[in-house]
Formats: structure tokens, C-alpha cells, sequence
């Protein structure tokens, strides 16, 4: 491996350019991993490869890593943090009872991967913060690289948690022991992707087109989720996680959902993806009226939206009387939002 070729190759051939502090992240880590040497037993200080990569959220972290790993590094495994910290505290579980039950978690994580990616790295609770420090040194110190990404530099890490003073050995570690890479500037990336992505035709406005579409986005399969809560009440979904919804308009928007909903959606998510558009007349009169509330709210609170219909049906969508005179700002407001200007626009709010 002596250059980024094959990385930007690889992200070029999936209709994705990198920016200028993007590559940079890539060259600096080229010239990290050159003089990395595996750990050795008489020289356990001298071989430091483990990454963490932070900055504003959508920069690209979690899709440079794993472009990284694809492309160079195939006996590894990832997780989001939550995933990881889940995945640790059952296997804490099965060895309950045993001595020093963490450093057999290491040891079972260390046998299977040599490499151990963890996105959104971010300690909001006092029992992880407690564990995760000594299982990242663990780790480190039995040889497993450690590629983390994260919004907040790691001595923003756990701030103002209780007993943050027991954290800070971990915090310490982390900047001794890492390589720590500011990925900065301010545009989002997946936001621009969104914005340009054009789902006009039929084939990239279907389910399977839009799943592929958010597991390239998100680097994460979100369509085995197929319920969220709102209000005490579960309503069908394509797909959710903690961050993104995706819903179909024809089966959504003809449940029973009012605006109490829709406000608490956009508290909720940071983005909302809609299909499944139909045409509708005044035999739909609920479900047209449902649809511009949730515009209405959507669009006030500046909600990161994107529909994937053909634009063309958007000035179809409604065809009815009955509610024309609200369904005219509707349309403009659709309109709108179908554009890349609007998600630029909310980047730079």
C-alpha cells in the first residue's frame, strides 16, 4: 500500500468525488500506516495503528474508514458504538462469574479480527464509560487496531459526565495512542450527495432503489426496521435508525397520523425520505390533508427531506377541489424541496 489510488478509484467508480480535506485525510494516513509495525512481544510501545478520525457530522468519516478497509483490510469487522458496546456487554454477561470477565471479551474480540472499526464513537453513559476504556487498551496493547469516528475531539469526550475524572486515563490514551485526524470543513457530505441525487425515474424511485441508495448513503441497511414509535403509538416504516426515517406516502400518510406526529418526527430524525408517491383525487381527502401537514411542519422546521418521485408527478400528485386552495402552497413547497438548493440551503443554516 504506497499511495490512494485504489480508495479513490473504488469511491469514484460509486459516483462519489472526494474533497480537498477528505484526500488529505487519505495521503496523511498513507503515510501513517507505512511506518506502522505490528506489535511485537519486546517492542509493544512502538506500534501504534489505530485511527481516530473526527468532525462535523456528515463529513464522510464513516465512508472514508470504510473505503480504507475495503480496500486494504479484509480480517476486520464494524459496529456502530452502540452495537459495539451492546455486543461487549453480552459477552460480559456469558463470562459473569469468571475472573477478569472484560479481558476475556479482548480476548474473544482479538480472536476473530485484527482490525475493529467503531462508528459514532460518543460515551454518554457512566457504566460505558467505566468499561470502555480499559477494553480499548486492552485491545491495543494485544495487537487489534482500532479505527474510530466520532464528532467530538477526544478531549470533548464524556464531557461534563458524572465522575468524568475516573475518564480522563481513557481520554489520555486516546491522544497518545491514536492517530488523530480533524476532518474539517463544513460540508456535508451526504447531504450533498442527497441533494444531487436525482430519483426521477422509475428504477431509482422503487423500494430496492432506495435501499441501495441509503445503505450507500449511511453505510448502514436501516430497511429491517420496519416500525417506529410516535406518541405511544407504532406506525409502519420501509425503514428507520436513530437518525434517518424512511417512509412510503401510500401506506404512511393513510394510517391514522395528525400533526402531534409530524412534530414529533422532525424532533426525532434528522432526515426523512418519502416514496411510494400516487396520485390522489378527493377520494383521498384524509390522506392529502395529513400530507400537507406534515409539509407544512416539515418545511417550517427546516426538516432535511427528500422525496423520490418523478418531479413531474408532484404536479399531478393532488387533482381534487376540495382542498386546492391549501394544496397550491403545498405544491410550491414540494417543489422546492424536490431542488438541490433547498438541502444547500440547510447546510449553511
Amino acid at each position: 500500500m504506497n499511495d490512494i489510488k485504489v480508495v479513490i478509484e473504488k469511491l469514484s467508480d460509486q459516483g462519489i468525488n472526494l474533497d480537498i480535506e477528505q484526500i488529505a485525510f487519505l495521503e496523511e494516513f498513507i503515510e501513517f500506516d507505512s511506518i506502522y509495525k505490528p506489535k511485537r512481544f519486546f517492542f509493544r510501545k512502538k506500534s501504534i495503528g489505530n485511527i481516530y478520525l473526527w468532525g462535523p457530522v456528515g463529513r464522510g468519516k464513516t465512508m472514508l474508514l470504510h473505503a480504507i478497509q475495503d480496500c486494504y483490510f479484509s480480517n476486520s469487522s464494524k459496529f456502530h458504538f452502540i452495537e459495539f458496546m451492546q455486543l461487549v456487554h453480552n459477552k460480559l454477561a456469558d463470562f459473569s462469574g469468571t475472573s477478569d470477565p472484560l479481558i476475556k471479551v479482548v480476548k474473544h474480540l482479538s480472536d476473530d479480527n485484527k482490525i475493529i472499526f467503531i462508528d459514532e464513537f460518543q460515551i454518554e453513559d457512566i457504566g460505558d464509560a467505566m468499561i470502555i476504556g480499559t477494553l480499548i487498551e486492552e485491545l491495543s496493547n494485544s495487537g487489534i487496531r482500532l479505527f474510530i469516528t466520532s464528532n467530538s475531539h477526544p478531549d470533548n469526550l464524556y464531557k461534563d459526565g458524572l465522575q468524568r475524572a475516573k475518564f480522563l486515563k481513557t481520554i489520555d490514551f486516546i491522544n497518545k495512542n491514536f492517530f488523530v485526524h480533524n476532518l474539517s470543513g463544513f460540508e456535508d457530505y451526504r447531504l450533498r450527495e442527497i441533494a444531487k441525487f436525482d430519483s426521477s425515474g422509475e428504477d431509482k424511485n422503487g423500494d430496492k432503489s432506495v435501499k441501495d441508495f441509503l445503505l450507500k448513503t449511511f453505510n448502514k441497511d436501516i430497511s429491517n426496521q420496519t416500525k417506529f414509535k410516535l406518541n405511544s403509538r407504532k406506525f409502519n416504516c420501509l425503514g428507520c435508525s436513530d437518525k434517518v426515517l424512511w417512509i412510503s406516502f401510500s401506506d404512511f400518510f393513510s394510517s391514522p397520523c395528525a400533526s402531534k406526529d409530524f412534530i414529533e418526527i422532525v424532533k426525532m430524525f434528522e432526515w426523512v425520505f418519502i416514496n411510494n408517491f400516487h396520485i390522489c383525487s378527493d377520494d383521498h381527502i384524509d390522506k392529502i390533508r395529513r400530507f400537507i401537514s406534515f409539509i407544512d411542519i416539515a418545511y417550517q422546521e427546516n426538516q432535511k427531506l427528500k422525496l423520490f418521485c418523478d418531479s413531474d408527478l408532484i404536479n399531478n400528485l393532488y387533482s381534487g377541489n376540495q382542498l386546492e386552495n391549501l394544496w397550491v402552497r403545498t405544491e410550491s413547497r414540494l417543489h422546492q424541496i424536490a431542488t438541490t438548493k433547498y438541502l444547500q440551503n440547510l447546510e449553511k443554516n
